[in-house]
């Protein structure tokens, strides 16, 4: 089996197997494995009707869920069980589903070990709440959202955003990086997030099939911008989120706007995941999460 290296071209290639699935985590979708391959220097394999991914991590090679029909997930399961073992590599799955879990455990019983990875939980959210934040819970996002309105009535314009605009969001990443202390040291060159934002930024044109990019303008500067696109026929998933922190109610808006102005018809959002970081734990339970996509990391006992 020889594993090819995921760049641009590849999409083309994989784009039908990822229509094969409904998965609901942010993994399963080109643009999150093309915007990361730099960090887990991942790579697939095309079968007969099926996709096998991997990477790796701390060194170690891991596999993700297949992308295959749900009948013969078993069998592609099976395949890729045999390729570790034929490379002489322990068994290693990354973002491994409840379901697939409960399978593993049945078939193979005392196996394999089963992590539950709380920091690798994906929020999803029901796209109306975050629409229309109805009900005592989301009071406080209505109130900086109006104080947002009120304070910049006038001066604000939601925008979807194309090439001409990336270097905007770029400059608006550095900018906000440079006057946060924690960032004293940012360098472009070594973020993995920027380094995979201008990724998606420099192959738009291949990607903007699925892709949007949208931004808020206040007195004509770009203070926010966002990065997502449709998972699912259900779903829609936003990649990035970034805006300047110092101008109260800007982030719950270009959350509330792109829903509305990009995702109008889909049931649910994923937001990703929170990385286990305390504050964005906190700003991702603020929005109230009808529910988590659970993820399990399986190695072999």
């Amino acid at each position: 089996m020889i594993f090819k290296q995921i760049n641009i071209n590849s999409k083309q290639e994989l784009d039908p197997y990822f229509e094969l699935v409904d998965y609901e985590a942010c993994e399963y979708c080109f643009s999150t494995l093309y915007m990361w391959q730099h960090v887990y220097k991942t790579g697939y394999y095309i079968g007969e009707d099926f996709a096998v991914i991997v990477g790796e991590y701390e060194g170690d090679s891991f596999s993700i869920l297949p992308l295959a029909n749900k009948n013969k997930l078993p069998e592609v399961i099976e395949f890729v069980l045999k390729y570790f073992e034929k490379e002489n590599k322990k068994i290693y799955f990354r973002g491994i589903t409840k379901e697939v879990v409960q399978f593993l455990q049945e078939k193979y019983p005392h196996k394999f070990e089963y992590i539950e990875e709380r920091d690798l939980f994906d929020y999803i959210y029901d796209a109306e709440s975050l629409k229309n934040l109805q009900g005592r819970k989301n009071q406080k996002k209505r109130n900086h959202i109006n104080y947002f309105l009120k304070e910049y009535e006038g001066r604000y314009e939601y925008k979807l955003l194309g090439k001409e605009n990336f270097e905007e969001c770029l400059y608006l990443i550095k900018e906000w990086a440079s006057n946060k202390e924690e960032n004293d040291g940012f360098d472009e060159g070594v973020d993995d997030e920027f380094l995979g934002i201008k990724k998606l930024f420099n192959d738009y044109d291949i990607l903007k099939d699925k892709i949007r990019v949208a931004g808020i303008y206040i007195d004509r500067k770009l203070q926010a911008f966002t990065i997502g696109e449709i998972l699912n026929e259900n779903m829609a998933l936003v990649h990035i989120e970034k805006a300047n922190p110092n101008i109260r109610g800007l982030y719950p808006y270009i959350n509330q706007q792109f829903i509305i102005n990009e995702f109008e018809y889909v049931e649910f959002v994923n937001r990703e995941e929170d990385l286990g970081i305390e504050g964005l734990r906190k700003a991702k339970l603020s929005y109230h999460p009808c529910r988590f996509v659970e993820k399990y990391t399986v190695r072999e006992a």
